[in-house]
């Protein structure tokens, strides 16, 4: 018995067709039960039930797809991590010198120099251990640090240039002595912290001179001017016609071997001090440290002349302000400002100009 509507096998006494809904009974005609979910004919004579045979097949199929699709993600993630990902970003190179030396006359300290510029923007912390780390072959590993209370300097432009340690704190001894620097800095083009080790070898007692190396001293003498001052009254008159003029001879020579501090100003939470170089061009470079709290130290420059005249070196201060008179004390090796017979205020010389110069005078 087959379905006069679609043709779908019926079993005897059906009343509706099961794949089309239509009712067996009906001669005036054939009403669907439902217009929109046919339902599968199990008894069509050309439905065929899929084999278990073509089952295995779409089993394996998936099975060979997903296994394909991980190699693909994991050749991906191979690649990525071998070639293009960086955990540990290359570190910038950096240029040191060590050794051990004195500073302000009396100081032995153990240095390291860094020697050419650089974009580090902060260091963040510096440790000294007691022996030669870069030879043992385990690093640091089992050391600890003998020292982390380290002092460095910075440049006119604020470039960092060295971190040294007080040798009498270190307990130095007498003989060979070495040291390893470890020194974390980060930089104004990366996140990251860096760590360097820097090995330093010397032998005890520090005789070596440093201050040259470890403070700033770069601010280059300026050119002689076209119009040189007279010489002091001293110089011989055929000297005057030199091409040029050296501004003072004898013993008042020792004022171009120093920094000239002013004397220090704190008023509230501001610092202030400024230091002079006097150079044998009859110019000199007067830097100007403020410091407002504890805020950066903030440095500024002026260039000017100046001349020596019986007895006094005078300083231009420039167009808007009257001269400074700085008398010369030729015995005691000194410069003052005089009024009236009295000394009013001393420049203290220091051998190089730096920050640390300006943070010694405050206590800070």
């Amino acid at each position: 018995m087959k379905c006069k509507n679609c043709g779908a096998r019926l079993n005897d006494g059906a009343k509706v067709c099961p794949n089309c809904g239509a009712f067996i009974d009906d001669k005036d005609g054939y009403v669907l039960l439902t217009s929109d979910d046919m339902m599968t004919d199990i008894y069509a004579d050309d439905y065929q039930e899929p084999s278990k045979k073509n089952k295995k097949s779409r089993g394996v199929i998936w099975l060979l797809s997903a296994v394909l699709t991980l190699a693909v993600i994991g050749l991906g993630a191979y690649y990525y991590f071998t070639n293009i990902y960086d955990p540990t970003p290359d570190m910038p190179k950096l240029t040191f010198e060590a050794s051990a030396g004195i500073i302000n006359d009396d100081e032995e300290v153990v240095y390291v120099l860094l020697k050419e510029d650089s974009k580090i923007e902060y260091i963040h912390g510096v440790s000294i251990y007691p022996t030669d780390a870069t030879q043992t072959g385990r690093g640091l590993n089992g050391l600890s640090p003998i020292s982390s209370d380290y002092e460095y300097t910075k440049s006119i432009d604020s470039t960092f240039r060295a971190i040294f340690f007080d040798a009498d704190k270190l307990g130095v001894q007498k003989g060979k002595n070495s040291y390893t620097f470890e020194m974390k800095f980060s930089f104004y083009d990366s996140d990251e912290v860096f760590t360097y080790l820097y090995p330093v070898t010397f032998n005890y007692p520090i005789t070596a001179e440093a201050a040259d190396l470890i403070f700033d001293h770069t601010q280059e003498e300026t050119t002689a001017p076209e119009e040189t001052t007279a010489p002091e009254e001293t110089t011989k008159p055929e000297e005057s016609t030199t091409k040029q003029t050296t501004a003072v001879s004898g013993d008042a020579s020792f004022i171009y071997d120093f920094y000239w501090y002013t004397e220090p100003v704190l008023n509230g939470d501001e610092y202030h001090i400024s230091a002079i170089k006097f150079n044998k061009d009859n110019t000199y470079v007067s830097t100007t440290y403020f410091k407002d709290g504890s805020a950066a130290w903030q440095l500024s420059t002026y260039n000017g002349k100046y001349k020596i005249e019986n007895g006094f070196v005078i300083v231009n201060n420039g167009e808007a302000t009257e001269s400074t008179y700085y008398k010369i004390d030729y015995s005691g090796k000194e410069l003052f400002e005089e009024e009236n017979g009295k000394k009013v205020a001393s420049l203290t010389s220091r051998k190089y100009n730096s920050i640390k110069n300006a943070e010694d005078f405050f206590g800070i």
